[in-house]
């Protein structure tokens, strides 16, 4: 009689549905071996390290801000004279030279008063003519006392009136041939006319009898003399004076640069934001009449700067404080990089002690005084010592360097290395150790073996071992 049980899986089929599991365990040991074959590299060999030359450059610091245009000389337009435009022969972006007619108002009413002020003079001088003549017979008739003292008295006096009324005609001919010619509006300056208010057959008011200042006809500018309005923050402000030069690029053409100086810094400060910042005023020749008011441009003001002198890379220097971590990162000794820059810079400890008439030979002085510096990377001037790592023949040699001028990239070196020897770049080391360090992480979490994989440490698969799998010895049917 036959036993009822368990139907059993072809073995085809068995094979089939265990092939994605036994290729996702190889893929997992092939990775594990590709990490263990680099770590022993990376246990047998030393570090590699990327060095590079100390090299003769010249280092600038300079400022970066934004502004835009504006002309210096701008100047507002008004009419003395009262009335209708006649003529107004120019229009906005007009070019006119000094003296040039810029606006004509009806000169009617100017020209009648020229006209009766011309005529009054002429009866003021007649008169003063006559008064004089009479003056004189009175004089004559007086001396031989034919007349009284009174009548001669009254002569005097009808000639004094002459004369104040001949002044006085004079002085109105000369006011209303002023006016006749402010009638006439003539461009004060050469430039260009920015904008225009107003037009031909438009009434205008005087600016100076007109309680509202009178009517503004047009603003000009000479285009030739343009200067920047930058703003700068409070923090640059202190490096920033009148003098220095400055070149101005401006986003409508962004391959050209324009020269120009430092002309002053407004006193007041302006706050953007929560943000302190001056007004930086950069005057910048015009000659090719390119830039036009309020155009929004970059300028970057010069500071200082050095031609020629041995200079490294900012990356490749570090402040003591961070020697631990540089020494851990290049594989060397933390406590053998400490004693070799507390050797060179105890001298200089010791100099400077001797300076101020006190000594302090205390073990790790120097290193704590190279502790106190910052790390290289900001644009000015670093004057405290900072440690670099020279590649010699016998390895990675710290080195205590000073710097002068630094920029963002580059800092001159004043002692320490010379021209040509090999510096490490430390930022590329310390990533390297940061990758080897995840590295070596990843290796640890898989340092347990693949699941399934012989050779590796790990289990077995699912069901596996003696005597566990499926349709193995001592499994079910």
């Amino acid at each position: 009689m036959a036993s009822v049980g368990r139907a059993e899986k072809p073995v085809g089929l068995r094979r089939a549905a265990q092939r994605p599991l036994v290729l996702a365990l190889v893929a997992l040991a092939s990775i594990a071996a590709i990490l263990l074959v680099r770590g022993a590299r990376h246990r047998s060999g030393a570090q590699e390290v990327l060095a590079v030359p100390v090299e003769r450059r010249d280092i600038a610091v300079t400022i970066e801000a934004t502004g835009a245009v504006e002309p210096i000389d701008l100047v507002e337009v008004k009419s003395k004279a009262s009335g209708q435009i006649v003529r107004m022969p120019v229009q906005v972006g007009s070019t006119v030279r000094r003296g040039d007619l810029l606006a004509q108002i009806d000169p009617r009413d100017v020209q009648n008063q020229y006209s009766q002020s011309l005529a009054a003079l002429d009866a003021a001088r007649a008169k003063a003519e006559i008064s004089g003549t009479q003056k004189k017979r009175s004089d004559d008739l007086f001396a031989t006392q034919v007349i009284t003292a009174e009548e001669h008295e009254s002569a005097i006096l009808d000639y004094a009136n002459a004369q104040a009324a001949l002044v006085k005609a004079a002085a109105d001919l000369d006011l209303a041939k002023q006016r006749r010619e402010d009638a006439t509006v003539r461009a004060p300056i050469g430039g260009t006319i920015l904008d225009q208010a107003v037009s031909s057959g438009q009434v205008i008011s005087s600016a100076t009898s007109s309680a509202s200042g009178g009517t503004t006809l047009l603003h000009m500018a000479d285009l030739a003399k343009i200067r920047l309005r930058a703003l700068v923050g409070e923090t640059d402000i202190g490096s920033v004076r009148p003098g220095q030069t400055a070149t101005v690029t401006v986003d409508a053409f962004p391959q050209r640069t324009f020269t120009g100086r430092v002309e002053k810094i407004e006193p007041q400060a302006v706050v953007q934001q929560s943000v302190t910042m001056f007004p930086v005023l950069i005057s910048v020749s015009n000659e090719s009449r390119l830039l036009l008011p309020g155009m929004n441009g970059e300028v970057s003001m010069l500071v200082d700067q050095r031609e020629n002198v041995p200079a490294i890379p900012v990356d490749a220097v570090r402040g003591a404080r961070e020697m631990p971590v540089v020494a851990a990162a290049l594989g060397l000794d933390a406590a053998r990089v400490r004693a070799q820059v507390d050797e060179q810079l105890r001298p200089r400890a010791a100099g400077r002690a001797t300076r101020s008439g006190a000594s302090d030979s205390s073990p790790g002085r120097g290193f704590r005084a190279a502790a106190q510096g910052t790390r290289a990377g900001g644009a000015g001037r670093a004057s405290r010592a900072q440690v670099a790592f020279v590649k010699t023949a016998a390895g990675l040699e710290p080195r205590v360097v000073r710097l002068g001028l630094s920029d963002f990239d580059y800092a001159e070196v004043l002692d320490g290395v010379e021209a040509g020897e090999q510096v490490v770049l430390l930022g590329v080391a310390e990533a390297q150790a940061s990758r080897a360090e995840t590295q070596n992480r990843i290796r640890q979490r898989l340092g347990s073996g693949v699941p399934g994989v012989p050779g590796t440490g790990g289990g077995s698969a699912r069901g596996g071992g003696p005597g566990g799998g499926r349709g193995g010895p001592g499994g079910g049917p």
